[in-house]
């Protein structure tokens, strides 16, 4: 008898943009693993320091791109919002070291006199997330956390805020993959 064979290790998009920033904004000697089986349970990609062996678990979460309201462009600023919603315990039960938020952001290129869509990474720290988690948010009656991120791409700000505002810029883009490094290193 014969055995079926399924995709079992398909690349999520998501995980495909990230992998591909991470390739260019991590140091050389580190790799950018995919986990090939199930048994790796919210772990998306892994991170690997070839010489000294040091190992990043990570969590992708990607945002599909938002229009931002005029009202919220007065508010905030430039850029555009990115929304997740997380089951709170792959948060505090998580075995990733850090999660990844992957926010599309519409932004005016003046050159080219067209809007274009960019992505914008915020690398936190498990740890730092619970934290977080902990001070500002409250899970609904479905045990879940959401997330509005705001990225003004110019200002290179990155905040939460539908629930209460908190300054995320110390995770966005560079900063947060400066962090990273640090931690292969």
């Amino acid at each position: 008898m014969g055995k079926a064979y399924r995709n079992f290790w398909s690349l999520n998009t998501d995980e495909a943009v990230v992998a591909g920033i991470l390739r260019d904004e991590t140091l050389k000697n580190i790799e950018v693993l995919m986990p090939l089986n199930a048994q790796m349970k919210d772990i998306d990609l892994i991170l690997i320091n070839m010489r000294n062996k040091k190992v990043v678990k990570a969590q992708i979460k990607g945002s599909r791109a938002f229009e931002p309201k005029k009202s919220e462009i007065r508010k905030f600023g430039e850029g555009s919002a990115g929304w997740f919603r997380i089951k709170k315990d792959a948060i505090y039960k998580s075995s990733a070291d850090i999660f990844v938020f992957l926010v599309y952001v519409l932004e005016e290129n003046e050159r080219a006199g067209r809007r274009i869509i960019l992505p914008h990474t915020v690398t936190i720290p498990t740890e730092n997330l619970k934290a977080l988690c902990k001070k500002y948010k409250k899970a609904g009656k479905d045990k879940m956390f959401s997330f509005y991120f705001w990225i003004n791409p110019t200002k290179r700000k990155a905040f939460e805020f539908r629930d209460t505002i908190y300054d995320l810029s110390k995770y966005l883009d560079k900063k947060g993959f400066k962090k990273l490094n640090k931690v292969l290193k």
